[in-house]
């Protein structure tokens, strides 16, 4: 398969994608794919008029509807003086910024406790990884491929399973945007000596406003007595 080829479930067809993991410290290097694991889908709600047909919420200026190629989006300064995206260089306050570039090599910077992928953090989505077979084209050096990149994958494994810890690195799903997100790679392991591996994408860090500290004292707060009867049948 190759880059960004599609690979096709039982359900339904996904997106999976190149990655290396690597980790020096550990000698681990590893091509690997991830692909979304997310199942959730919005409900298909149709509005429909009065009369029972289908209404479509759509685009319109001046109460004409936009139709399919009328409506583009370009680079344009006060002037209205238009620009291709290649002649232009974008800025954060006073320093210049560069976008985004997907995420091809996921090297390890660190490991933290596994409580930071629960507690520290906001992780909206998450990828499955499972190892690649290098683009070989012979069964035989596919196996082999598969099988040594899986070998590496487990070894990473080990390590987060047996320290309790996750991998933290910069992952970037996509080439736009100018904010680069991390994400932590998790050593997932089910009944039946079944295991695997994903990694996490970071939204944003939880902020805890209320934390309690050390045990509270129970406090019994006197009961008023009422002056309504209760009823009970037994």
């Amino acid at each position: 398969m190759r880059d960004g080829e599609k690979t096709t479930s039982r359900k339904e067809k996904r997106m999976a994608y190149k990655l290396q993991i690597v980790d020096n410290n550990l000698k681990v290097n590893a091509n690997a794919r991830y692909e979304n694991m997310s199942k959730f889908k919005k409900p298909a709600i149709i509005a429909k008029s009065p009369t029972g047909d289908i209404v479509k919420e759509k685009r319109m200026v001046n109460g004409k509807v936009i139709s399919p190629g009328e409506e583009t989006r370009q680079w344009c300064d006060e002037n209205d003086k238009i620009y291709a995206k290649s002649e232009l260089t974008f800025w954060f306050e006073d320093e210049q910024v560069e976008e985004n570039q997907q995420t091809k090599v996921f090297e390890i910077t660190g490991y933290q406790p596994l409580a930071n992928y629960t507690d520290h953090y906001v992780i909206p989505t998450y990828y499955e990884i499972f190892p690649d077979n290098n683009g070989m084209k012979k069964d035989f050096d596919r196996e082999r491929a598969v099988a040594s990149n899986l070998f590496q994958l487990r070894k990473l494994w080990e390590y987060l399973d047996q320290n309790q810890v996750v991998a933290r690195a910069e992952f970037c799903t996509s080439s736009r945007g100018f904010v680069a997100s991390d994400a932590y790679l998790r050593a997932v392991k089910f009944d039946g000596n079944k295991w695997g591996i994903e990694i996490g994408v970071f939204k944003e860090e939880k902020i805890f406003q209320h934390l309690n500290e050390g045990m509270p004292k129970e406090v019994k707060l006197a009961e008023k007595p009422s002056t309504r009867k209760k009823i009970k049948m037994v």
